[in-house]
């Protein structure tokens, strides 16, 4: 009797161990829908030692295949290239007779709008085409001719004169928070134009603001620049995430103070 239970109970054992080996070589149903492990990378090889044994599976390395690209830890996909950051607007700036519309070169669209506050015509405000204030910058009056100034905003940037004498003054644009950045605007002599450069970096150039007499509106749906003669023109050059507000912001404060106290 022991023999026959011990036998019976090994046949028993033998048959679990089998039926549960066939049935993981079964095709997985749920892969469609990704709910359960498929045998990735895995080679399946039948027989081996004694007749109708179990598959036996054997990991194999990884190849190249089709598939998500995986980076190693540490390693980030390249961004892609930024599209062309280049805008125009009327240079005069009557925003004391509405709001001045910023659009992109490319497109003709309005992008952003130049005006000032309602509550203190000193304040220059751009914003983006959902009326969302960017940036706001007060011309202070304490300020004086012939003296550094430095111009703060609720934004976290700084703009600082440096009037240097009889030559040509300098603008900085100082960025805080975690990319701390300043950048100096070199601009003419006798005009509101010029380039804009990292301070560092070998002095690399960021941003060029020139005036010009007419644009290529080839590709323009509408034009919101038409009747405007005097045209300023902000091409960012080099990729940044600095926002677009603050370059213009800085030509529009450059701008309202040459206005108040001349060159």
């Amino acid at each position: 009797m022991f023999v026959f239970s011990s036998s019976f109970a090994a046949l028993l054992s033998l048959f679990i161990v089998v039926h549960l080996r066939l049935i993981s070589s079964l095709p997985n149903p749920g892969n469609e829908h990704g709910s359960q492990t498929t045998l990735t990378n895995t080679t399946i090889e039948f027989g081996g030692p004694g007749v109708g044994a179990a598959p036996l599976f054997r990991k194999k390395p990884f190849e190249n295949g089709p598939g998500p690209q995986i980076y190693p830890s540490g390693q980030t996909q390249p961004s892609p290239p930024a599209l062309p950051r280049y805008f125009a607007w009327d240079r005069m700036l009557h925003i004391d007779k509405g709001n001045v519309v910023v659009v992109n070169v490319q497109t003709g669209e309005p992008v952003y709008t130049i005006s000032q506050s309602p509550e203190d015509h000193r304040t220059t405000i751009v914003s983006n085409q959902h009326g969302d204030q960017l940036l706001s910058v007060n011309l202070k009056k304490t300020a004086r001719r012939g003296h550094k100034f430095r111009y703060n905003t609720p934004s976290g940037v700084h703009y600082i004169i440096d009037p240097r004498g009889a030559r040509t003054d300098r603008w900085y644009m100082v960025m805080e928070g975690k990319q701390a950045e300043t950048f100096t605007y070199f601009r003419g002599h006798s005009k509101n134009a010029g380039n804009v450069y990292f301070q560092g970096h070998n002095k690399t150039k960021i941003a060029s603001i020139n005036f010009v007499k007419s644009l290529d509106k080839t590709h323009w749906k509408s034009d919101s620049l038409s009747g405007v003669k005097d045209i300023v023109t902000l091409e960012i050059t080099q990729p940044t995430e600095i926002g677009d507000q603050y370059f213009i912001g800085l030509w529009a404060l450059v701008k309202r103070r040459i206005d108040h106290y001349g060159l």
